[in-house]
């Protein structure tokens, strides 16, 4: 088991015996799980016809199209992050394998999806699967339900990564397939329990982060060990890095997990049968924890040695055996229903709003008034310790980091979470005037303030330049993405300019503005698309992005731009309908200006917030053009260089 062992045998037969053992283990403990948590009730007579077919392979399809995805993204993971590149970024044979093994994967996942609709469909009609299949039951369920397009949309991401993964010839083209798998995990999450509970947004994001980390962490792990012949002269080294990356994805899969379980029962309750499971699901992590500790302080080491092989297919086949059995209590615990929490009746503002209607608005209230979105608070959060963790990096080697740069990047974290969690956020749902102030304030005010922090450069400084043992390092992660076709595409000035004022007159002017009103985690989505669409836009103008622009060419995106704000607030003060009024009616509110005044007033400061802000970048690319003036005998970097002249180390210098 070493690597004399012929190259065309990758797969060792004992860790893919032992993987295989994981499938029945698996499925007692789904059994157990739907016996203990989903018992069978007493016959419903229109429900009887449905058949044993459809009670015990409804479960069993779920977990199949669970670890279906969750190997496709291993595979996928492997080739793209831990298996060595080719000359010039090529894949290599044994990534070529592993792209091979991940189009099978996502062909069973496609069809696991489509097994789970037709099951799904003679579970909830009642009907025999042979009636579903020769009806029109399944386009209608297809088409028409959520849970229904959830499932369709796994089947065509599936289908579509099954169909490319044999096209892309280098490492950065199998980068977009992991991301696509990644991306058709993420649907189903929109409909399950998540998307019922009480605490929408934390729940369905919550769950989002949770499903991703467990595919990441498991799915890594089965490829791995399939194909660990490939890599044995640097396993040590491979594992050692999918160790960290296993960390992490263990700590989101745990805290999103014990998040996701305190919305739905509404504190630590172990008395109804969905906590007793979330108790269990709970062991099962804390068993893995166990094993990763032992992993990292036994089993890395020993691999180091003759015997490396079988001390890495040992540890890790009990690992995917817990691992198994813990996807399947989860498959059970979504089958499971929560208990029902008693709480007083709610007003319908409170129903429509998720808390409770607040009253006029003043400085206090829009100080005090915090209303925390999770997935902003985590990334505000998590933005700010990575940055001073880069900071204190290169203090750590001698290198100063201009002050002005650290205060504007927490400038612009400030504003994001003042606009999302603070005041603002709560006042957003019922004054339009707020929302259109929050709206520009994600869109321009943080973009600029976070550009100005340049953390593209101080990321790529930070991470030193060293060879890889194995795969990708992070630093080489990080350029592959600020090189990538798709980025240098988004970014281009007016492809960025267009996608600036979509997002403006392509929220407000269609449904997906009162839509966004009444789902949280919707609302959530189109906020952080505010951000990532000011990003782009401002990325040529005021950052320095993959088209280098001449100094002057630089007012054009920004003066382009600002008449569409013009005609966008002038639009608002003379409008003569109510946007959402639906919804602004249906809520009553008794003070402040009526909706349309409020409407009108949100023109005027849609004109005032606009023109100030691209005043001030204005000014700020003036001022750069006049110090680059200045410096007569210094030419402007080249684009792909570090202004500080170390070489090609960005996609594009630093602002």
């Amino acid at each position: 088991m070493t690597a004399e062992a012929p190259h065309h045998r990758s797969w060792s037969p004992r860790p893919l015996w032992l993987a295989c053992a994981a499938f029945p283990a698996a499925l007692v403990a789904l059994a157990a799980a739907l016996r203990w948590g989903a018992p069978p009730v007493a016959e419903v007579p229109t429900l009887s016809q449905a058949g044993p077919l459809t009670e015990g392979g409804l479960p069993v399809a779920e977990f199949l199209t669970n670890a279906a995805g969750t190997i496709t993204v291993g595979w996928l993971l492997l080739a793209v992050v831990f298996l060595p590149a080719g000359e010039g970024g090529t894949l290599s044979a044994p990534a070529r394998r592993c792209l091979r093994a991940a189009s099978l994967g996502a062909a069973a996942w496609a069809l696991a999806a489509l097994g789970t609709a037709v099951l799904t469909i003679s579970d909830l009609a009642g009907v025999p699967v042979t009636d579903v299949l020769k009806g029109s039951l399944l386009v209608g369920f297809l088409t028409d339900l959520t849970l229904g397009r959830a499932l369709l949309a796994v089947a065509v991401i599936a289908v579509a990564v099954s169909a490319g993964a044999r096209l892309p010839r280098t490492v950065d083209g199998a980068g977009y397939l992991l991301v696509a798998a990644l991306a058709g995990l993420v649907p189903p999450v929109f409909t399950g329990h998540a998307a019922s509970s009480g605490s929408h947004s934390l729940a369905v994001y919550g769950m989002a982060v949770h499903v991703i980390g467990a595919a990441v962490w498991v799915g890594g792990l089965v490829a791995l060990t399939l194909m660990y012949r490939d890599v044995t002269d640097h396993l040590a080294d491979v594992v050692s890095r999918y160790s960290g990356l296993a960390l992490v994805c263990w700590a989101a899969v745990a805290a999103s997990g014990l998040i996701s379980a305190w919305t739905r029962l509404g504190g630590f309750d172990l008395t109804s049968r969905y906590g007793a499971l979330v108790a269990v699901k709970t062991l099962a992590l804390a068993a893995l924890a166990a094993l990763g500790w032992w992993h990292r302080r036994s089993s890395i080491p020993a691999l180091r040695t003759s015997r490396r092989a079988m001390v890495f297919a040992r540890v890790a086949a009990v690992e995917i055996v817990v691992m198994a059995v813990t996807m399947a209590v989860a498959v059970g615990l979504s089958r499971t229903a929560a208990p029902v929490q008693e709480a007083p009746p709610a007003s319908t503002p409170e129903m429509m709003l998720g808390f409770p209607l607040p009253g006029p608005p003043d400085l206090r209230a829009y100080a005090l008034g915090w209303w925390f979105d999770p997935p902003f608070l985590a990334v505000v959060l998590a933005g700010g310790a990575l940055y001073l963790a880069g900071v204190l990096r290169l203090r750590r080697r001698g290198t100063a980091w201009p002050l002005p740069r650290t205060l504007a990047w927490f400038a612009g974290l400030a504003v994001v979470l003042v606009a999302t969690c603070g005041g603002p956020a709560r006042y957003s749902m019922v004054l339009f005037s707020v929302h259109v102030v929050q709206h520009l304030a994600l869109s321009m005010l943080a973009p600029a303030m976070l550009l100005l922090g340049a953390p593209r450069t101080l990321a790529l400084r930070a991470l030193r330049a060293e060879p890889a043992r194995a795969g990708r390092t992070p630093r080489q992660i990080l350029l592959a993405v600020l090189h990538s076709r798709a980025l240098w595409v988004l970014s281009h000035p007016l492809l960025a300019s267009t996608l600036f004022v979509t997002s403006l007159y392509g929220f407000y002017r269609t449904p997906l503005f009162e839509a966004s009103l009444r789902d949280h985690a919707l609302h959530s989505l189109a906020m952080a698309c505010f951000v990532l669409a000011g990003l782009l836009y401002l990325w040529t103008t005021v950052g320095s992005g993959p088209h280098r622009l001449r100094p002057g060419a630089r007012f054009l995106p920004v003066l382009a731009v600002l008449p569409c704000h013009a005609f966008f607030g002038i639009g608002l003060m003379t409008s003569e309908g109510v946007l959402a009024a639906g919804w602004y009616n249906a809520l009553g509110r008794a003070w402040g200006a009526a909706p349309l005044d409020d409407q009108r007033a949100a023109g005027g400061l849609a004109l005032v917030i606009a023109g100030t802000t691209t005043a001030l970048i204005v000014i700020a690319l003036t001022h750069r053009w006049v110090r680059e003036a200045r410096r007569p005998g210094r030419e402007p970097a080249a684009p792909g260089t570090d202004p500080a002249g170390r070489g090609r180390v960005t996609a594009g210098g630093a602002p």
